[in-house]
C-alpha cells in the first residue's frame, strides 16, 4: 500500500512540476507590460506534433517575423507554440515569450489574427501604444465584417428551414 501511495505521490508531483500554467486575461495593459516580446509574424507550415502531448502546444508552426514591436532579438524565422489555431499564410500579432528559437504564446488571447493582406505601413514609425490601438481597431473592423457576412448567411439559411 505504501508503495502505491509513493508512486501516486511521485506521479502527482511530476505532473504538477511540469504543468503549463495558463494565465487568466488581466487586460491589454498588463499583457503588454508582461510580454517580453510583441511581434507581427507570418505563419508558415505547421510542424506536426510528435511524442506525448502532455503539456504540448495545440499548434506548432514555423513563422517569419515581419516586425518586432517589443523585444530585443532580431530573429527572422522561428517556431511558434500556441493553443491558438493558426492558419498557414496568415499574419498575427503575438504577445510572447522567446527561448532558443521558439516563441511561446499559449493563451489564445496572446495571438491576434491580422489576415492575409496585412501591411506594416499603417503602424510604421508610431509608438507601441498607438501601433497596438491601430492593430486592435483593424481586427475589430475585420470581425464586424465577418459578423455581418455571417448574419446574412444565417438569414438565408433560416429562410430554407421549413416550419412544421
Amino acid at each position: 500500500m505504501r508503495t502505491k501511495l509513493a508512486i501516486l505521490t511521485a506521479s502527482l508531483i511530476t505532473i504538477g512540476a511540469t504543468a503549463r500554467l495558463i494565465a487568466p486575461f488581466l487586460g491589454w495593459d498588463q499583457l503588454q507590460e508582461r510580454s517580453p516580446y510583441i511581434i507581427i509574424a507570418h505563419c508558415g507550415k505547421p510542424i506536426p506534433l510528435s511524442g506525448p502531448t502532455i503539456n504540448a502546444p495545440n499548434s506548432d508552426s514555423s513563422i517569419d517575423v515581419l516586425l518586432v514591436l517589443k523585444g530585443t532579438n532580431n530573429v527572422n524565422s522561428a517556431r511558434l507554440w500556441t493553443d491558438y489555431e493558426l492558419r498557414q499564410g496568415e499574419n498575427y500579432l503575438i504577445f510572447a515569450y522567446y527561448d532558443t528559437g521558439i516563441y511561446q504564446a499559449y493563451e489564445e488571447y496572446r495571438v491576434i489574427p491580422l489576415g492575409v493582406r496585412f501591411s506594416t505601413n499603417s503602424i510604421a514609425g508610431k509608438p507601441l501604444n498607438e501601433q497596438l490601438q491601430i492593430l486592435f481597431k483593424q481586427r475589430v473592423d475585420d470581425l464586424n465584417r465577418e459578423i455581418q457576412s455571417d448574419e446574412v448567411e444565417k438569414q438565408r439559411l433560416e429562410g430554407g428551414i421549413k416550419k412544421p
